[in-house]
């Protein structure tokens, strides 16, 4: 083998994996020096097909060989298996795979930048309805929405999304990959760029990471969020059922056997009121001045000509004409809800965002209390969080039945809040992966799972970038009470 190609592998590895930051945070007595060799005569096969590793710039890169062992360059192989690696600074820890700091946000525009991105899709005759990806990675930012001559794209600080009409990808030889959403997308490159393009309802979107901070396994998950960008969210208030009207509801829902459980939109456009809830032959209507929402274990839908579209959680749904009304059929757990808007008051893209907040009605809001800390209480719950670093931000219950009463805060692996009749855990871990698990719907529409292990039933939502676990070791609460409590865990002042 040549001399000539002896490197040290300090400095081939650092430039193979290209994990930032990594060369400073080894510096000095972490770093030995070795002498190994570029092994130029390895080739690479994946599944079969031929595969050239490269860096960030396209330049080809070469194994190294050190005592008959070769070290592979980690970043280019981690792309080509679709493997997530990065590098945490904190802790000097490489993860490959999933890690705690692959977190996942909403981006949750402001209403100037909904406004922006509206404006942005209004100049496409056909096509003026707006899309917009719903999650990116914790740290980035959305930057602005600018209208191209065939698309839109979406400028975040670590990812490009456009939207088009065009497939981008057509022209390309490239992989096809299945999404989590289950969609098939296509990896290829442009300019030594790697891109993907998916389709959404009747438009493409295309996703890359222009500065390489995003592995193609974040890319996917990016791409699989975007969906349609209904009526901003100050255009909607929360429906707050009287005792009376949550009463009706749950009598309604209570003839039909095996389909018991109320469910009733949590949010309204504003201006509309509730004026009363019927049981139908097959089903109940909720009646709003403005709109009928139906739950029914029938999908009226199924006889009918549509068009799909993905809902802003990522719902798949149906539009379609009943007579002259249009109406709009999804499932939600194990009913269909088919919404309308007789008199034509509301949008389509209204009546998509209160289809979103359709959700199990849980404890009438007078069966809870309001859990209110002292200052000491408050200081000891801000101790535990703070001992998590990057995870300082506490987080507590600020609901609980009548009967129940905080008693303290303790550590370990979480935060935990035992209450006399509950325990509320937070940790960013998430306590359900592994045992198998019912999916729920939260009163507020955030989607949860119990599981239940070692007997006792537990609720698990994610609430921004941590994880909650909620449960009644004496069984004192009920389900529906348990998930009326989550919706109160918030941000503590």
């Amino acid at each position: 083998m040549n001399k000539n190609v002896k490197r040290t592998v300090a400095t081939m590895m650092i430039a193979g994996m290209t994990v930032s930051g990594a060369a400073g945070a080894f510096a000095g007595a972490n770093m030995e020096k070795i002498s190994a060799f570029l092994n130029h005569g390895i080739g690479f096969k994946i599944n079969g097909s031929t595969y050239i590793p490269k860096d960030e710039n396209g330049n080809k890169l070469s194994p190294i060989t050190y005592h008959d062992t070769t070290y592979l360059p980690v970043r280019a192989l981690s792309n080509a298996l679709n493997t997530p690696i990065q590098y945490d600074s904190k802790t000097n820890t490489i993860y490959i795979g999933t890690s705690t700091t692959d977190q996942w946000v909403l981006t949750n525009y402001s209403a100037a930048q909904l406004d922006q991105i509206v404006k942005a899709f209004a100049g496409f005759a056909g096509f003026e309805q707006a899309y917009a990806p719903q999650m990116m990675i914790k740290g980035d930012a959305f930057q602005k929405a600018a209208a191209t001559s065939d698309g839109v794209n979406l400028l975040f600080g670590n990812m490009t999304v456009n939207v088009s009409p065009r497939d981008y990808s057509h022209d390309y030889d490239g992989t096809n990959v299945t999404l989590s959403n289950g969609a098939t997308a296509k990896w290829y490159k442009v300019n030594g760029k790697d891109m993907l393009t998916v389709k959404a309802d009747d438009r493409y979107v295309t996703v890359s990471s222009p500065n390489g901070k995003l592995n193609k396994s974040q890319v996917e998950k990016a791409a699989a969020s975007v969906a349609k960008v209904g009526v901003a969210q100050t255009d909607l208030v929360k429906v707050l059922y009287t005792a009376a009207q949550l009463e009706e509801l749950k009598k309604a829902f209570a003839g039909f056997d095996g389909f018991e459980e109320a469910y009733a939109p949590q949010m309204m456009v504003k201006g509309d009121v509730l004026k009363k809830t019927a049981a139908s032959a097959d089903g109940v209507n909720i009646l709003f001045e403005n709109m009928t929402v139906n739950v029914s274990p029938r999908d009226y839908s199924h006889d009918y000509d549509g068009t799909s579209v993905t809902l802003s959680n990522g719902a798949k749904a149906k539009w379609y004409k009943a007579g002259d009304t249009l109406m709009l059929t999804l499932k939600v757990d194990d009913r269909y809800v088919t919404l309308s808007s007789p008199n034509a008051n509301l949008t389509q893209a209204r009546l998509e965002k209160v289809a979103v907040t359709v959700a199990k009605v849980g404890t009438a809001q007078s069966d809870l209390a309001k859990v209110t800390y002292t200052t000491a209480q408050t200081n000891a719950i801000k101790d535990e969080f703070a001992k998590f670093d990057g995870f300082e931000t506490a987080y507590a219950p600020t609901l609980m039945t009548e009967n129940d009463a905080f008693q303290k805060v303790a550590g370990g692996d979480s935060v935990n809040f035992l209450f006399k009749h509950m325990s509320v855990q937070i940790s960013p871990r998430d306590y359900s992966v592994g045992y198998d698990s019912t999916a729920a719907t939260l009163p507020n529409g955030v989607k949860a799972k119990w599981f239940t292990p070692s007997g006792t039933a537990m609720l698990s939502f994610q609430i921004d970038d941590r994880y909650v676990t909620i449960s009644s070791a004496d069984k004192s609460l009920t389900k529906a009470q348990i998930e009326q409590v989550a919706t109160g865990i918030a941000r503590l002042k």
